[in-house]
């Protein structure tokens, strides 16, 4: 049994019951162990939850790290198309929009998992800014947060995305 065998089993639980039924005893029936052998792997439910929201963070942030050194280094904009793009590839990959879905319904219900969110968020921003202004910056953001509460509410389509993600580069290359 490993960490993320009993990851993947809370995602399943929270898509399947909502995050106000997950218990540990449902995690264990799902992977086939019993409840005090999670304990080997995490202290406790909330142990378990901060484990996927890293997770979930660091899905994000490699894919965003992948897509920023596919750019070249002498773009002046890297940072803003290695979040619109690592954005944009998530959006498509429609396992991981169910792992993020899981992760907010965390992040909704836990203080600790909000603030990693709030990190993430700020570094991005901060990464973005010096390239193309606050303004612009936090356009690119929302937008973005609400294409993924589309596609976790299972009402936003990949290429829907992909054209919008198009038009915000065009706003953004407008001086």
């Amino acid at each position: 049994m490993k960490r993320q065998e009993l990851i993947d089993a809370a995602i399943q639980v929270i898509q399947e019951d909502g995050i106000h039924q997950l218990s540990l005893a449902k995690i264990a029936e799902k992977v086939g162990i019993t409840k005090p052998a999670i304990f080997y792997h995490f202290k406790n439910k909330q142990d378990l939850m901060m484990a996927l929201t890293y997770f979930t963070v660091g899905e994000y942030e490699q894919t965003i790290a992948e897509e920023f050194e596919k750019i070249p280094e002498n773009d002046a904009l890297r940072h803003v198309h290695a979040f619109l793009k690592g954005n944009l590839r998530q959006l498509n990959d429609s396992e991981l929009i169910k792992v993020h879905a899981a992760s907010m319904e965390v992040l909704v219900s836990n203080d600790e998992a909000t603030a990693v969110w709030r990190d993430v968020y700020n570094r991005e921003l901060e990464k973005m800014t010096p390239e193309i202004g606050v303004v612009k910056a936090d356009l690119l953001s929302v937008a973005l947060d609400g294409m993924w509460y589309g596609a976790m509410c299972g009402v936003w389509e990949a290429k829907r995305a992909e054209a919008v993600v198009t038009y915000l580069e065009e706003i953004v290359n407008q001086g």
